[in-house]
């Protein structure tokens, strides 16, 4: 298979870096990006560049909360000719709150009320892809809340068979205007244990 980029979508608190953990560590071909670790988005490009020269596949572990933030990923991955597939998160306001809530030592630091606060932030800036307008990607899926913010090796597997199963956006128009929708309708798929 080629190499391929995985852009994580969803509000602080919906799993993803849980996810791109696990995905990282239970899968030697990927390698994981996240802001809150290296410190700056020129940092994260940098690292993304360094591993696709040495033929890793990438998951951007950021909230990526809007087409601008995808935006500069979508591009690595084209000018890299590599397939660029979106995972978003569905997790409610309400439980990303929860999660928030009861985080302690979070590497990022959004927890308890100054973390909601932050949540709320996102929340009124957040707009996720859709197949009518995919920004680039080459897939989309949704992942429902799951019960247990943990997430195991299975579940991992789980998702990029979902993921690698979904239907194709044909022709990703890389810099498709919003008024230019397209007409499929978007697959929210839910992967168990």
């Amino acid at each position: 298979m080629s190499k391929r980029m995985l852009v994580l979508v969803g509000l602080p608190g919906s799993g993803k870096s849980t996810f791109a953990t696990k995905l990282a560590a239970s899968k030697s071909e990927w390698k994981r990006v996240n802001q809150d670790d290296l410190g700056s988005r020129p940092a994260c490009e940098h690292a993304t560049k360094r591993y696709i020269t040495k033929g890793f596949n990438i998951v951007i572990d950021r909230s990526n909360f809007d087409s601008k933030q995808r935006r500069t990923w979508i591009d690595i991955a084209y000018k890299n000719d590599m397939r660029v597939d979106c995972i978003i998160f569905d997790t409610t306001v309400e439980e990303c709150a929860e999660r928030i809530n009861v985080r302690q030592n979070h590497p990022t630091q959004v927890e308890g009320h100054h973390g909601i606060q932050i949540l709320n932030r996102f929340v009124s800036n957040y707009t996720p892809p859709t197949m009518e307008r995919p920004e680039g990607f080459y897939r989309i899926i949704n992942l429902p809340p799951r019960p247990s913010p943990e997430c195991t090796a299975q579940d991992i597997e789980d998702a990029l068979n979902i993921l690698d199963n979904a239907q194709e956006i044909l022709e990703p128009a890389r810099y498709r205007s919003a008024d230019q929708p397209r007409q499929e309708t978007q697959i929210k798929h839910q992967y168990t244990r």
